[in-house]
């Protein structure tokens, strides 16, 4: 897969799949542009991967101002962005009794709202050129509905109904959006958090970073508003 010559934008791109995805698009030829809310992330992955190819921003993807800010940096600085990732999210587990507001909101802010500020940002010079993708992460829980997990369901069922939405509204401009459903990733908080699970039938960074890859690679120009399922093994 070659992609060579692209921007692309990967919020929460120092975290545990961040890191995958960051690394895979470098490999296959891009310039990555990692945001994180911290720097100390950002300068972990810089030594990591120890690629010319990696800028790092800091960037609270909750405040409009701050991303409006880095997309317009990005383009000035390295064109684009011609993709973008949306991994940014945050996972509570609480019954809807026993959910506060501020659970409530900081779950929509991190899955939703995120993807929604740096998706209209993206938009703004994507829609221009006629040209670029974005790629979301939903989860598999938007599916499920599981009891005592309201507040994160919710956001990541949104995460879907947001990519259908913009889906209708970039068709015919050359610009493509598209989302993934992980079922549990395998990755060592996850592990960490369910020491007795059988970690084969998880689904693996690797398989996931791969499946973006694509999505925003010319091979998948035909795609708009779809939606991958990337349960591994679990159904």
């Amino acid at each position: 897969m070659d992609l060579s010559g692209m921007t692309a934008l990967v919020t929460g791109g120092a975290g545990n799949l961040g890191r995958v995805v960051s690394r895979m698009l470098i490999e296959a030829g891009a310039h990555v542009v990692a945001c994180e809310h911290r720097a100390e992330p950002l300068e972990e992955l810089s030594e990591q991967l120890g690629s010319d190819a990696l800028t790092t921003i800091v960037c609270d993807v909750t405040d409009e101002d701050e991303v409006a800010a880095m997309m317009d940096r990005v383009h000035a600085d390295l064109g684009g962005p011609d993709a973008l990732l949306n991994l940014v999210g945050g996972f509570a587990r609480a019954s809807v009794v026993d959910t506060d507001l501020e659970t409530w909101q900081r779950m929509l802010q991190l899955n939703l709202t995120s993807m929604f500020l740096c998706s209209k940002h993206a938009l703004r010079h994507m829609l221009q050129a006629g040209s670029g993708r974005i790629v979301s992460v939903s989860s598999k829980a938007a599916d499920d509905l599981p009891a005592g997990r309201a507040a994160y369901s919710v956001a990541k069922a949104g995460v879907l109904n947001l990519t259908a939405c913009m889906a209708e509204e970039v068709a015919g401009t050359g610009v493509a959006v598209a989302a993934v459903m992980p079922s549990i990733i395998d990755t060592p908080v996850t592990r960490k958090t369910r020491p007795d699970a059988d970690y084969s039938r998880w689904v693996r960074p690797e398989q996931i970073a791969s499946v973006m890859a694509w999505l925003i690679s010319d091979e998948a120009g035909a795609v708009n508003g779809s939606v991958l399922r990337l349960y591994g093994a679990l159904t």
